[in-house]
């Protein structure tokens, strides 16, 4: 899956009631071929994805970086982000906490991130 296709997914599950009265950024490093970073900023129940070019004054709370095609196992459900986390096939930097407040946002009934 594209980069840009897994970020518009993340939009679509996103969950405002999940996110009400939860505050931060997360930037997204997806590596490989198509990949890219973005920026996803989680305001009081709005999340806002921009592409993230190097010019962004934004310091972000917590990054997160998997290859493209880990991060379709782990959006599919085929491998848990904390297996990935684990075994270093995907990387948080950052406040840990905030990663884990990732699964009601963006997942219902799995847990592809921490």
């Amino acid at each position: 899956m594209l980069a840009n296709k897994t970020i518009e997914e993340l939009s679509r599950r996103f969950k405002p009631e999940a996110a009400k009265d939860f505050n931060a950024t997360f930037l997204f490093n997806i590596e490989g071929e198509n990949g890219g970073s973005w920026l996803a900023k989680i305001n009081d129940g709005k999340c806002e994805f921009e592409p993230e070019n190097g010019q962004s004054t934004v310091e972000p709370d917590c990054k997160i970086t998997v290859t493209a095609e880990d991060l379709e196992l782990i959006m599919s459900g085929r491998m848990s982000a904390m297996t990935a986390a684990l075994s270093g096939i995907l990387s948080i930097e950052g406040e840990l906490g905030l990663a884990m407040q990732l699964v009601p946002i963006f997942f219902d009934g799995q847990v592809p991130f921490i």
